[in-house]
């Protein structure tokens, strides 16, 4: 029997699943978006009605009728990183609340040329709009042609969610001082990240007339060291090394560890960002946590907002961060 046999001469819909399941449309909606609200029974059942009744989504149809794919990008300059893929994850559950699904795409080096190809190829992938770290900011002539929300930093023009991290850096040159600190060195990220760049502000500006920094190196976010930082750590004439992310912290741990000098006994070492791996004991890193679930679900719920509402005005969302204490300081 055909499908439109089955619901009376017409295609049939959810409301003719919901009733042939003995369920509500809520839930079949639940099961068709995957996204994983009820039990596995009721998933398989829901599942096989909608089989037996024919139920296609038909979403060329859908998108035909409402201008939207129910697909969003979501852009992140590095997948290596344990922060990003936190960010990531959380943007694709809240947009599966949203009944969205996602698109991942990995920047990789931050350039302004790679991040516009990211950003064409979702365009060219028919995404209603997209979730982006970007490296810096752009002019407003480049501006993407489609809604873009920027996590990490603030971009004219743009709706942005991002976590203070001034007053990050702040906490941690207090914290430094609180402890009796005097000398400490930096290993700052690159100064033309905007947090990279508001980190050290912070910390040195909290840290002025009280804290003397004996040596500052700009390193880059990823999975090395410079041989200028590693000869820096192998020094030892600071007290406290303060990272500019766990990352880096993670790094500047194991060179100190090569180099037979005992955390925190002989040095102290502080990151930022609160990642996964930061209370494992082996890591066990004071740290600045910055809320990374909340900052891809708020930049989701930023989209969709602009996607209802083109027109309405830009939002920024700083969220709060707190100093975690551990057993590196």
């Amino acid at each position: 029997m055909m499908a439109a046999e089955k619901s009376g001469g017409r295609i049939p819909t959810i409301k003719d699943v919901a009733k042939a399941a003995g369920v509500s449309q809520a839930t079949v909606s639940y099961v068709l978006n995957n996204l994983n609200k009820v039990s596995p029974e009721v998933d398989a059942h829901v599942r096989r009605v909608a089989h037996e009744l024919g139920y296609s989504r038909n979403r060329a149809a859908r998108a035909l009728k409402t201008g939207r794919n129910n697909v969003i990008g979501c852009i992140m300059p590095s997948l290596l990183s344990p922060v990003f893929p936190e960010i990531a994850q959380a943007v694709q559950q809240r947009a599966e609340e949203h009944g969205f699904a996602t698109f991942v795409i990995d920047s990789g080096l931050q350039t302004a040329a790679r991040e516009a190809e990211a950003i064409r190829v979702l365009a060219d992938h028919g995404v209603d709009g997209a979730i982006a770290v970007l490296g810096s900011p752009r002019p407003a002539s480049d501006r993407p042609t489609l809604p873009l929300v920027v996590v990490d930093q603030p971009m004219d023009g743009m709706d942005a969610v991002y976590a203070d991290h001034r007053e990050g850096g702040r906490l941690l040159a207090e914290y430094a001082v609180g402890l009796g600190h005097r000398r400490v060195g930096l290993l700052s990220g690159l100064q033309g990240l905007y947090s990279s760049r508001e980190r050290r502000e912070g910390f040195v500006e909290a840290a002025r007339g009280r804290l003397d920094i004996a040596w500052n190196v700009e390193v880059p976010l990823v999975p090395s060291l410079p041989q200028e930082a590693v000869d820096a750590l192998r020094r030892g004439d600071v007290s406290l090394v303060v990272c500019v992310n766990d990352l880096i912290a993670m790094l500047a741990l194991s060179a100190l560890r090569q180099a037979r000098v005992r955390v925190p006994e002989d040095v102290s070492v502080m990151g930022f960002d609160d990642m996964q791996w930061s209370s494992w004991p082996l890591l066990n890193l004071t740290t600045v946590r910055q809320p990374l679930g909340r900052l891809g679900r708020d930049a989701v719920d930023l989209l969709v907002r602009r996607l209802d509402a083109p027109d309405a005005e830009i939002t920024n969302i700083i969220l709060p961060v707190s100093l975690i204490e551990r057993g590196s300081t």
